[in-house]
């Protein structure tokens, strides 16, 4: 036993040692608590289809953060929107978490005209839809070359040529070929010849 420092002394410095002991384990586990947020979750709003900056401050209101991670082109929704958000609405997150989003710009892609002539009217509507274009009016003119041959490719009324830039979407008027009567091919041969005939009806 020390010289000088009774039992008692020594019990009571040992049991202030323990509450002291104690007092940090507490303080500890509320701490660890605190900063991991254990046993915490948030549901997560839904944010597709509102703009941006509204999605940005609900999710900030409820303590998760917006990250917007790619942007694309929807038609029929409107520009600076959600399209898309991860994860999905109604699902239990820890607060903090990450969403992720994707936004409509609005910017409608530019896309190139393909080569419509020479083919088939069938193959043109293909072609302008795999381009992202939408084929319009389709006029027919008479020809020698048979029927059902592309003739022109039109924007606008004004022909276009092949590679021109178009905003996606944009719509394409076609001329198509179709065949001539005898009649006509009479008429049109005099004409080559030099000669017109005088019941020889007009070439379109």
């Amino acid at each position: 036993m020390f010289k000088g420092v009774t039992t008692q002394q020594i019990l009571k410095t040992l049991g202030l040692a323990i509450l002291a002991f104690i007092a940090y384990l507490v303080i500890a586990m509320l701490f660890t608590g605190w900063y991991t947020r254990h046993g915490q979750s948030i549901k997560v709003p839904k944010v597709e289809g509102m703009p941006v900056e509204n999605a940005f401050t609900l999710l900030d209101q409820n303590d998760l953060e917006m990250v917007v991670i790619d942007s694309v082109y929807k038609e029929d929704q409107k520009p600076m929107t959600i399209v898309e958000q991860d994860p999905l609405p109604d699902m239990n997150v820890k607060p903090g978490r990450l969403i992720y989003v994707i936004v409509n710009t609005g910017i409608k892609p530019k896309v190139r005209m393909p080569r419509l002539t020479n083919g088939s009217s069938n193959l043109a509507i293909v072609l302008l839809e795999n381009a992202g274009l939408k084929l319009g009016r389709i006029d027919s003119i008479k020809s020698k070359f048979g029927s059902g041959l592309v003739i022109r490719q039109k924007y606008k009324d004004r022909d276009i040529p092949v590679n021109t830039l178009l905003e996606k979407g944009s719509v394409i008027d076609i001329v198509v070929s179709k065949q001539i009567s005898m009649v006509d091919s009479n008429a049109l041969k005099s004409m080559e010849d030099g000669v017109v005939p005088e019941t020889a009806p007009p070439i379109e």
